[in-house]
């Protein structure tokens, strides 16, 4: 009889945990941190329509979408930029409600950043680029400051941010003045790939690389002279999220 009222005990707690697993409300919170990339900003200087954006409305299609804001993100922001925020709190508007950052993280259920591109390109004159003067060993070496810089950040964003974490990682944004140059531009980005990876993986986020799925792809990258991808461009990127988040999430 025991034994009975035992099976009998554990189906009913099985048949209300799948109940509960097939009503409770799985809409999401996605916050988009980060630079120009995260604020989507167009190979023309406008802020437009990014992979966030993309991201945000795939999970509205599916009826998955509580909330969507990239208005933490800024373009031109530095990693010190968004530490910042973090640090001093920063809060926003939005429709006519205020959020601060660490509260806007606690409550994610996906946060995705780009961030270090400024922090890597500062180094160079993107109008006047000379890659016969930059040895494999010195962009390493840049690669590595950025690196040192993520650490303390991806720190302090843990504190907050306790679900789905994506850092973007990078694609070639200049394929034309770099043709040249495709094996010093493999082992630097699989250098960075690598190092992404790894401080990802100390911190429980995931890392989303960009380069092979950028390569050749120069319609991507319209404008010469920018670095930022068109409408195109972003749908790649947040193809990838998308291709993640269906695997892992859903």
């Amino acid at each position: 009889m025991k034994h009975r009222f035992l099976i009998l005990s554990l189906f009913i707690t099985a048949a209300v945990f799948f109940i509960y697993l097939f009503t409770v409300d799985h809409k999401i919170n996605y916050i988009a941190l980060g630079d120009s990339l995260a604020a989507g900003q167009n190979p023309y200087g406008e802020i437009s329509y990014g992979y966030s954006d993309l991201v945000a409305n795939y999970l509205r299609r599916n009826k998955l979408l509580d909330f969507y804001t990239k208005d933490f993100a800024e373009s031109g922001d530095k990693i010190e930029d968004l530490k910042k925020k973090l640090e001093n709190n920063q809060m926003i508007t939005v429709d006519g409600k205020d959020y601060h950052i660490k509260t806007a993280l606690r409550e994610a259920d996906l946060v995705t950043i780009s961030i270090g591109a400024n922090d890597f390109i500062k180094h160079f004159s993107l109008t006047n680029l000379n890659f016969d003067q930059l040895t494999s060993e010195k962009l390493k070496q840049y690669v590595d400051e950025v690196l040192d810089q993520l650490d303390p950040l991806f720190q302090e964003l843990k504190k907050y941010a306790k679900k789905k974490v994506l850092v973007i990682g990078y694609y070639n944004p200049l394929p034309r003045i770099t043709e040249h140059y495709t094996s010093l531009m493999k082992e630097l980005f699989d250098y960075a790939d690598q190092g992404y990876f790894d401080i990802c993986h100390k911190y429980d986020f995931q890392y989303i690389p960009l380069y092979q799925k950028f390569k050749g792809h120069n319609d991507y990258l319209p404008n010469p002279i920018d670095i930022h991808p068109n409408l195109d461009g972003y749908q790649i990127i947040a193809n990838q999220i998308i291709d993640y988040l269906e695997k892992k999430v859903f």
